[in-house]
């Protein structure tokens, strides 16, 4: 393949470029375009001639929008990039499309639904930004100097498409890997991705990188040459660590990108953090969920919180704070944003100072404010802020399941805010990896790197996992889903997902924790408790719970937080059956081995 790059100072927006292409006749067929920071591995060939396919049915056709299911609060579901469709069905033609933004309630023209027999609503999808487009594109793009923007083309199309007879279709990827990176948060969402393999082939050991290649690791460890780890420094999981860096002692890694040619001092603990080149860490130091670019020296004893982000050159510490969502410049700010967007040129002033209790005595860096500037459209549309945690995460409740994590807390358990992330990450990789058949293994390695993140115990760690796959079939449905019909969605999950029980669930003491998940998910969802008994047997049937210990968590109801003891004994009864056949068997046993 051979690559040509198109560079102009007055290129503001994709639309730009793409009228620039139209004047210069380049394109003159079907053609792939997406955005630079998209990241996937989706094979588009049979995508393209699907399109090609379409296009001899409808000749109005002009592109096709792919989208892979993703399901709300999904990691890689962008926030401000949230958007609602409908599509007619059979023909995958586009009728309706519009991002959702702070929206509590979304309109749809009356006419897509007069004028069409079957009208699909579609709320569980990420857009790949991935488009097959026909030579047709650059043209409309010259014709409408307001199309900035793809969502601006799609708008256009769609409410002129009586007019010009132009089409949209859409494209569901059935699995593989897409994203954009169009923020902090979706760089670190992706970033991890591609450190647990998510990606895959796209992950580090397999690119052509500076420095050299990537060595892969257990517990997806990366590691360049000339890397020197001091005795006593721990890397936990999920760590990448860039040719002619140096770890000190005692120093411990997690989650985290280290570039080349970086210094870790000595009882450094670094988590969930990105560290570009040439960046020097002192002692002391504790790193969470922060991004150092170039050059940065953090001096000893400095703690930098959640979601702050070090530009080029700064200079913290020694012994200080860095608050949450920090953002800091080497060079003082000479012009700021007014308040219609554009930039006003400051005069020398006290802000042009270094604060020392901003970055130390020994620092050097200031305060940056980012505008979102003027928007057109005066639509608000919520933003994805990295290191939200640290926050406020009040408004993220919304189910029972997660409302009774909070009961499993006690006083050497984490938060419960952690628990609940804890929940969601698990619930998370164990969606995807039963809709992308991953091996049993690698869904072990997310849940113990979310397991390490969060500090969770054992116990919490397998009811929690018990819950996720419980939890499994229930996503995406809008309505409570009837026992069977719920039953008939779990078997094929619990079939595939045993390897993963039988990891966690081995002694008695995890038996009864599972044991009380399951307890639990049936008394807070009443109308699949009849169904437990059903799950029970399948258990015992595949050897993850022992006979004796059923019996033991039968006559000794455990303490499940609020939980009321008649519902307890309710349940019980709806498990009594195969309860009574535990002990006919065990007693047949008895008589067998007497005589």
């Amino acid at each position: 393949m051979s690559v040509t790059t198109i560079v102009s100072e007055s290129f503001l927006s994709m639309g730009d470029i793409l009228r620039e292409l139209d004047s210069k006749a380049i394109i003159r067929s079907d053609f792939i375009l997406l955005s630079g920071d998209t990241v996937s591995q989706i094979p588009v060939k049979d995508i393209l001639l699907k399109h090609k396919k379409q296009q001899q049915r409808d000749k109005g056709l002009v592109m096709t929008l792919v989208f892979k299911k993703a399901l709300p609060k999904h990691k890689t579901r962008c926030l401000e990039d949230e958007c609602v469709i409908a599509v007619e069905p059979e023909t995958e033609r586009i009728l309706h499309y519009q991002k959702v933004g702070c929206k509590k309630k979304i309109e749809f023209p009356l006419t897509i639904f007069q004028e069409n027999n079957k009208v699909t609503l579609r709320y569980d999808l990420l857009d790949t930004h991935i488009s097959i487009c026909s030579p047709h594109v650059p043209p409309l793009f010259s014709d409408n100097f307001d199309y900035q923007t793809r969502d601006d083309f799609v708008r256009g199309v769609l409410i002129n498409e009586e007019i010009m007879g132009n089409t949209l279709n859409f494209h569901l990827i059935d699995g593989g890997y897409a994203a954009q990176v169009s923020n902090l948060t979706m760089y670190d969402a992706v970033s991890q991705d591609i450190i647990k393999r998510w990606s895959y082939p796209v992950v580090p050991d397999l690119l052509s990188l500076p420095g050299g290649r990537y060595s892969y690791l257990r517990h997806n460890i990366y590691k360049q040459k000339d890397v020197v780890l001091k005795r006593q420094c721990i890397l936990n999981e999920n760590v990448v660590i860039g040719h002619g860096s140096k770890v000190g002692s005692h120093s411990s890694i997690i989650n985290s990108v280290i570039g080349h040619d970086c210094e870790i001092g000595n009882n450094v603990h670094i988590d969930g953090c990105y560290i570009w080149n040439r960046v020097k860490v002192e002692d002391g130091c504790f790193l969470q969920s922060c991004l150092l670019a170039d050059n940065v020296v953090v001096k000893k004893g400095v703690t930098i919180q959640a979601g702050s982000v070090l530009s080029y050159n700064v200079v913290v510490g020694p012994d200080i704070t860095i608050k949450c969502s920090t953002l800091l410049q080497a060079e003082p700010p000479s012009t700021e944003m007014d308040e219609f967007g554009d930039n006003q040129t400051l005069e020398p002033s006290d802000s042009m100072v270094v604060d020392p209790e901003l970055v130390g005595t020994e620092g050097n860096g200031f305060l940056c404010h980012l505008s979102r500037g003027r928007d057109d459209d005066n639509e608000e549309f919520p933003e994805d802020v990295w290191g939200r945690t640290c926050q406020s995460e009040s408004e993220d409740n919304e189910t029972s399941v997660l409302d009774s994590v909070e009961e499993l807390s006690d006083g050497d358990s984490p938060p419960p805010d952690d628990l609940r992330l804890f929940y969601n990450e698990v619930l998370d990789s164990l969606l995807r990896g039963t809709e992308e058949k991953v091996k049993w293994e690698n869904l072990v390695l997310e849940v113990n790197s979310s397991k390490y993140a969060y500090n969770v115990t054992m116990k919490e760690v397998n009811t929690l996992v018990m819950k996720a796959i419980l939890e499994i079939p229930k996503q995406g449905s809008q309505e409570p889903l009837q026992p069977q019909v719920y039953l008939v969605a779990l078997k094929p999950l619990l079939s595939q997902l045993l390897p993963l029980m039988k990891n966690y669930v081995r002694s008695k003491e995890s038996q009864l924790d599972c044991l009380s998940a399951l307890e639990e998910f049936g008394i807070v969802n009443e109308e699949l408790g009849v169904i437990i008994m059903k799950v029970l047997h399948f258990l015992y049937e595949k050897d993850i719970l022992s006979e004796p210990v059923i019996l033991e968590w039968y006559s000794n109801p455990p303490v499940l937080g609020d939980l009321d003891p008649a519902e307890q004994n309710l349940l019980r009864r709806k498990v009594q059956p195969f309860i009574k056949w535990l002990e006919e068997a065990e007693e047949e046993s008895s008589e067998e081995d007497s005589d």
